[in-house]
């Protein structure tokens, strides 16, 4: 009997120690082990397509920006850009890269940055000549910068760089390669092509690449391009070069490792963070537009900027702002920059930062 009773208490014993120790085998934690590195300096990575637009887009506003000097723009030339047609870069091998930024462009958005193409020629028609409300020119700064603005004040350079930032680069991170579709459970994640890893890990890789950050980012901020440039630019108020950069780390180490839950929510954290840093953005450039209303050049300059931003913010399908929202804020900048207000910055201003709960730091931008 007294052995009997001794068993009975090593055993309530022995669950008292599972229970406090956790070590028992139907408690063990079964998360892989992996060490998630300081730089993307993984294996099999490749992201040269994304490369190669962040390339075009930085020929394409070069050649755009050129009616900044009284250059006649040809529109044709900037479509040919745009689609990768008729060898128009003068990095050769962009032209037979087979790569290009239109057909990657959100669809609905395809046709309106080719009339902002032809918005910029038509403006460049104007021949160097000082603009004024209601007539293409160039609009210059105090200091003597100058900017070609159509007849209501709008720099099409500004939208067609920012937008597309948007349209190409943020909408293809977020709407096709941090998405179930490419990054899901359903994708490949055992098969390694040579120089690109499995199908998961090069799809997240691409989506990397549309940030336009160097692999030791952000100890290092030489050479950053597009996004991860305006990422540095909000970060104080907004800590996203940190919060990017620890989310594609982690997440491409989880999925290398098999971890699942790890990749998700790295994937969830990026979606998150970039659409805050295409909020921000914007308005940080209405609040430059709003401290230069005394110099028209530098107000359409900023407001062209934040209106590419801000329909950027369009081109993610679960985003925080509203489409009334959305609507309203585009509509307190107006069409013709030279009747835009402070109070109607600020309008939009406010309608940005309540989605994105940013009134603590909207004056910081």
């Amino acid at each position: 009997m007294l052995l009997k009773l001794n068993s009975k208490l090593l055993t309530i014993a022995g669950l008292a120690a599972c229970s406090l120790f956790s070590s028992c085998s139907e408690d063990k934690d079964d998360s892989p082990s992996y060490t998630v590195p300081q730089a993307y300096n993984f294996e099999n990575v490749n992201y040269s397509g994304q490369t190669d637009r962040i390339s075009m887009l930085t020929e394409l506003d070069a050649y755009v920006k050129t009616g900044n000097k009284g250059t006649l723009l040809d529109a044709q030339k900037m479509k040919n850009m745009y689609a990768n047609a008729n060898a128009p870069f003068a990095e050769a091998k962009l032209n037979t890269s087979g790569k290009q930024l239109k057909d990657k462009t959100i669809v609905s958005a395809q046709s309106l940055f080719e009339s902002y193409f032809d918005a910029a020629a038509n403006a460049s028609l104007s021949a160097g000549t000082p603009a004024l409300k209601g007539k293409a020119g160039l609009l210059t700064t105090a200091d003597g910068t100058k900017y070609l603005v159509d007849a209501n004040g709008v720099e099409p350079a500004q939208i067609i760089q920012k937008g597309l930032m948007g349209a190409v680069f943020y909408f293809q991170a977020v709407e096709s390669y941090l998405t179930e579709a490419k990054t899901g459970a359903a994708v490949d994640n055992t098969t390694i092509t040579p120089g690109e890893g499995t199908k998961m890990e090069h799809h997240f890789d691409e989506a990397f690449g549309y940030f336009g950050a160097p692999v030791d980012f952000p100890a290092n901020l030489n050479n950053l391009k597009f996004w991860a440039s305006y990422s540095n630019k909000v970060n104080p108020s907004t800590g996203t070069n940190k919060a990017m950069m620890d989310a594609f780390l982690k997440g491409r180490a989880a999925i290398s490792a098999k971890d699942m839950k790890g990749k998700d929510e790295a994937v969830a954290t990026i979606r998150t963070e970039w659409e805050k840093l295409v909020a921000a953005s914007a308005i940080l450039e209405l609040n430059q537009a709003k401290a230069n209303l005394a110099d028209q050049a530098k107000k359409s300059h900023y407001l062209s900027e934040a209106m590419g931003f801000m329909m950027s913010l369009k081109f993610k399908s679960d985003r925080k702002i509203t489409d009334a929202q959305h609507q309203e804020a585009m509509a307190k900048l107006g069409t013709n920059f030279y009747d835009t207000t402070a109070a109607d910055i600020n309008a939009a201003i406010n309608i940005i930062s309540a989605a994105y709960g940013m009134d603590s730091i909207k004056s910081q931008l």
